[in-house]
């Protein structure tokens, strides 16, 4: 008999397994929506920020995020994910995954400001790199750093072509 209610259990664990897996395919095969306005509405992480001297003087700019240099963009763009890492050479090493939630291919640009603990840059800002994003698609921007561990911060700028 325990063989009996071993396979049972088996056959059951298989079933779930198989359903899981079932409601996943699903949910990727359904068309992207965004709701850039959750995006748009997030609130502040609370970390570093660049500020003006004179109080209230611009919108503190968070760092280690992206900061979208156009508001018709923040319609169009989602920030899926954002990265940052050490490379093998104490380098950082900036990833950012973007999402075109229009209808219509989309071209931006993005480039990074790396920066120390105080916020001074401690290389000039990158050149603006071109991404192609598909329409309800991904396309992902990298960029290195040229100084090493003496980068602490960076700021990632996107704007339109």
């Amino acid at each position: 008999m325990p063989n009996v209610t071993r396979s049972c259990a088996l056959a059951a664990l298989l079933l779930t397994s198989l359903l899981a897996t079932a409601s996943v395919e699903s949910r990727e095969n359904r068309v992207l929506k965004c709701k850039t306005s959750v995006a748009r509405g997030a609130k502040s992480t609370g970390g570093p920020a660049l500020v003006a001297n004179i109080p209230r003087a611009m919108t503190p700019i968070d760092l280690n995020a992206v900061q979208m240099t156009d508001k018709a963009l923040t319609r169009k763009v989602v920030i899926e994910g954002l990265w940052a890492q050490r490379t093998e050479a104490d380098t950082l090493l900036i990833t950012a995954r973007l999402v075109n939630c229009t209808k219509k291919p989309l071209v931006v640009q993005a480039r990074s400001n790396f920066m120390d603990a105080a916020q001074i840059p401690t290389e000039p800002v990158s050149a603006w790199k071109t991404i192609f994003l598909p329409p309800r698609a991904t396309s992902v921007y990298q960029e290195r750093s040229i100084g090493m561990g003496q980068v602490a911060a960076y700021l990632v700028e996107l704007r339109t072509e």
